[in-house]
């Protein structure tokens, strides 16, 4: 399977509510997806979403490489209610050359064998929708995200080389770019809640920022 030329390339493994909810959500944000699951009926809300359906067994290696998940930018194992095949998933997915692989996890144990497999991130569903994880993985410069209502998020944000050296007010945060400044992080670690409109931005500190996702993503494309 060759690799067309794209810049985002996602692989989801197991489709129930939390993958078909990560599938949907990347498409919406222009990236193309190819799932797979060993149920046709588990991509059937799906098939005409995704650019590729797969019904496979994701325990079989080669199965794996004829579905081309080698060739994307990340993959990620969506199920975790059976261990022993989502651990082996896992497995097999670093081994045939996933550069990025996220997993999820039933509990604490098994988040900490996925990890030690191989898994680059892995998720509890109790701290991770799979709309969150989806938006964190279109736009991997937000750090952490959290909506707190459809349209609207809270994310902490790499600073821009553009805002370094500039304060607040200079940079238009409010004015210019519509999103608040809810706290700033510097290198050092120190956080500075509600900052002073005039304190001025330095390389490595991380912005905390609430606005709508279009202006936040705006800010992070700069």
């Amino acid at each position: 399977m060759a690799r067309k030329n794209t810049s985002k390339y996602f692989g989801i493994v197991g489709i129930g509510r939390f993958g078909q909810a990560i599938a949907e959500s990347l498409v919406e944000h222009g990236a193309r997806v190819i799932a797979m699951d060993k149920s046709e009926d588990a991509l059937t809300n799906i098939q005409n979403i995704v650019e590729q359906v797969i019904i496979g067994d994701a325990t079989d290696e080669q199965t794996l490489i004829d579905a081309g998940f080698q060739y994307t930018d990340m993959v990620v194992v969506s199920f975790a209610e059976e261990l022993a095949t989502s651990i082996l998933t896992t497995m097999l997915l670093k081994e045939i050359g996933v550069k990025r692989l996220i997993a999820k996890a039933r509990n604490l144990l098994h988040l900490r064998i996925l990890k030690r497999i191989g898994a680059d991130e892995v998720v509890l569903p109790e701290a991770d929708s799979g709309r969150r994880l989806a938006a964190k993985l279109i736009s991997p410069g937000f750090q952490e995200l959290l909506e707190i209502t459809p349209g609207y998020t809270i994310a902490d944000i790499n600073v821009p080389e553009s805002f370094i050296g500039k304060s607040l007010v200079e940079i238009g945060l409010r004015n210019k770019f519509m999103v608040n400044a809810l706290a700033i992080k510097n290198s050092d670690g120190k956080t500075i809640i509600a900052p002073n409109p005039e304190i001025q931005l330095e390389k490595g500190d991380i912005i905390t920022l609430l606005g709508k996702d279009e202006d936040l993503k705006t800010i992070l494309n700069l």
